[in-house]
């Protein structure tokens, strides 16, 4: 019934005649290319383009400011080991995004709030998370050494830096949860296509390591990040989940990632909670990953490893002695997941199994994930409606596993 009231909301006036198909794309949806065309607004200087929003520019193109709205409501039911049943029905996203360029085309920003009572971590009522995601600068005149200043998705694996809206299911992985290195603040230098090859990038940052929301003296300990990618048959979305652009020709992406933490707060680095001993963790962090896609078909996987040394912290319990120190989250994990876009509609099946190990000494359990879902994409990304099912359960004890199904529409103008 839903999707019938969505193909009813987008049925259009007598369309123009269609644009030659083509033939570089293996049978997209009829219709999609009237439903993602950018619109004017009046005869003034606004346009509105699906995903992007609002935009307004100066005539010499030294100034531009867009505005787009992102949501997402998502209902939830689950079934864990033990337990009996309960769901939720809950606003998933509610993203407002400022962006453009100011003095010059080469000095770009972002701003980005997240507001719904998700994304800002109520509990009893009060808010336990600010609602200030990104806020970032951009100086890109030189095409090999672009600089990003501020607080952003720091370049370490690629599953978490695909964004809110493109993931292939309606979240992430058990495995990215576990090893990514989120949002941080500090800066980078990088190159979308170094020496114009368009066959190679590169990323390399220094930040502060304590992730968002801080605003205090810490420490020195920093958190360095190095990141290449490459792409042998030349560049396309690759940090975009789903081929929704569904070219003929294969497209490959392979990416290889180091971040090292140093005196790291929390037990998963920029993440986590602080060990109960107080103490700090220096992470190295390994991380390698790729992306094919072809004619609707899209295959991404990653290995992630991480390893730690604790630095010990005097926390002492209620008599007064010292806390034992707790271990270091060692460990690895993987993830594989695949979809295709059945040719001519927006429909498109898609499977994901991850998993995460710990390694040696380790306060990391071994967990494992397996599920799949439908997406169907009425305007791409900017308009879709998601179902997905899992079965999350630890090693050696199948029998006390968790089940989650949830069914998301997303809407992002």
């Amino acid at each position: 019934m839903l999707q019938l009231l969505l193909f009813a909301s987008l049925a259009p006036p007598p369309p123009p005649a269609s644009p030659p198909a083509d033939p570089e794309r293996f049978y997209p949806p009829a219709r999609e290319h009237l439903l993602l065309a950018p619109a004017t607004v009046g005869d003034g200087p606004l346009k509105f383009t699906p995903g992007k929003g609002l935009e307004v520019k100066s005539k010499d193109g030294r100034y531009s400011l867009s505005l787009s709205l992102r949501t997402g409501f998502m209902y939830s039911g689950r079934r864990q080991a033990g337990a009996a049943y309960d769901h939720a029905f809950e606003i998933r996203r509610l993203r407002l995004v400022f962006s453009g360029n100011v003095f010059s085309k080469s000095i770009k920003y972002f701003v980005q709030l997240a507001v719904a009572p998700r994304e800002l971590n109520f509990v009893d009522g009060v808010a336990r998370s600010g609602p200030l995601l990104d806020n970032y600068v951009v100086f890109d005149r030189l095409r090999d050494a672009n600089l990003r200043i501020g607080l952003y998705r720091v370049m370490y694996t690629r599953e978490r830096n695909i964004a809110d809206i493109n993931p292939l299911l309606i979240d992430r992985s058990l495995a990215n949860a576990e090893f990514n290195v989120d949002r941080d603040i500090g800066l980078d230098v990088r190159s979308e296509d170094i020496g114009g090859l368009g066959k190679l990038r590169y990323y390399a940052g220094v930040f502060m390591g304590d992730g968002r929301d801080q605003n205090r003296f810490s420490d020195p300990g920093l958190m360095y990040t190095a990141r290449v990618d490459f792409l042998p048959f030349g560049l396309f979305d690759d940090y975009e989940a789903s081929d929704q652009t569904r070219l003929r020709r294969p497209r490959l992406s392979l990416g290889f990632a180091y971040a090292f933490n140093d005196r790291a707060r929390n037990n998963r680095g920029v993440l986590g909670s602080p060990p109960a001993d107080g103490g700090t963790t220096n992470y190295h962090n390994l991380t390698t990953d790729m992306m094919f896609k072809w004619a609707g078909f899209s295959l991404e996987a990653a290995f992630l490893w991480r390893e730690g040394r604790r630095n010990p912290g005097h926390a002492v319990d209620d008599m007064g002695a010292p806390l034992p120190v707790e271990a270091a989250r060692n460990g690895h994990g993987w993830m594989t997941q695949a979809a295709f876009l059945i040719p001519r509609t927006g429909l498109e099946p898609a499977l994901r199994t991850s998993g995460i190990r710990g390694l040696g000494l380790t306060s990391m359990p071994d967990r494992n994930e397996l599920g799949g879902g439908l997406n169907y994409y009425f305007a791409g990304h900017n308009l879709k409606l998601q179902l997905d099912y899992f079965r999350t359960w630890d090693r050696g004890a199948a029998d006390l596993a968790g089940d989650l199904v949830r069914l998301q529409l997303q809407v992002a103008l």
